[in-house]
């Protein structure tokens, strides 16, 4: 049986951890429910974006980072995997792919709507994943969407298997040494509103198992983005993986390279030895 959450405002950070931690106890077995987390009216204003272009690095006044309008649906996200039906603890995925299909730029200060579902299980070695779909409409036209890739670690898992693009780069692509400071993932909290233990503090992120604070992928995915849409077309599809995290703080290399379609990119370690992200910006 399917069901649509209708909501007008997004709830305070208290009440979305509050959400969180009922999700605690859960097994990770089971469907995904039918379920459609539905926002009707929505416009965003130059104030909601500062803070987030400048620890990404954009420098727009009239449009919306198309990685931005992923960290404005993200409370939707926890919306719906905090819903009863759902079988996994939210603590417990791990984000790791992401792509995002901008038909055309949305514009600061339109109205638009915002849509938040399930989509397939994915299989994977490490454990069950599965999709979470996003779009925005204006004027009842689909102007930008975004797949999502999650995983609860266990046994393998069942459902179709991931095909996506992980490109090669080659030994004489452009690189860029990124020095990325200790405070970075709470800089990046404070203008996404993802305030995750695992990005904020050592000591928080021991508590989930990792040996020190990491940065948060999307905020990798919209730095790249900043450095690449200028070169791009308005119309595009943008694709990230992520692989090994970051640990703050961190100096890695940037590296990416022109294609017949658009670019291809990475993140690897200082060596060039261990990729952190693969993905590529493909012109639509």
């Amino acid at each position: 049986m399917s069901k649509t959450i209708e909501i007008q405002s997004f709830a305070s950070p208290a009440a979305s951890y509050a959400r969180i931690a009922t999700t605690l106890l859960k097994k990770g077995k089971g469907n995904l429910p039918e379920i459609t987390i539905h926002l009707p009216k929505a416009k965003l204003q130059p104030e909601d974006l500062k803070k987030y272009n400048s620890v990404c690095g954009f420098d727009h006044t009239l449009i919306v980072p198309a990685t931005y309008i992923h960290t404005f649906v993200f409370p939707m996200h926890t919306l719906l995997l905090s819903q009863p039906e759902v079988p996994y603890p939210l603590p417990g995925l791990v984000h790791f792919a992401n792509s995002i299909k901008q038909i055309r730029p949305l514009y600061v200060g339109e109205e638009f709507s915002a849509t938040v579902k399930f989509g397939n299980l994915i299989a994977h070695e490490k454990g069950q994943a599965f999709e979470l779909f996003s779009y925005i409409e204006v004027n009842g036209k689909r102007i930008w969407e975004d797949t999502s890739i999650y995983m609860f670690k266990g046994k393998e898992g069942i459902g179709k298997v991931l095909e996506w693009e992980q490109p090669t780069l080659a030994e004489n692509s452009i690189k860029a040494t990124w020095d990325l400071p200790n405070n970075l993932g709470i800089a990046y909290a404070k203008a996404s509103g993802d305030f995750n233990p695992i990005h904020l503090h050592p000591l928080t992120a021991k508590l989930f198992g990792f040996q020190r604070h990491i940065i948060h992928g999307m905020w990798s995915a919209g730095k790249i983005l900043a450095l690449l849409e200028k070169r791009a077309e308005q119309s595009f599809e943008f694709t990230v993986l992520f692989k090994l995290p970051i640990y703050l703080p961190a100096s890695v290399i940037y590296r990416h390279e022109k294609t017949d379609t658009g670019f291809s990119f990475d993140v690897m370690d200082r060596k060039q030895e261990k990729p952190h992200i693969k993905g590529y910006l493909k012109n639509l």
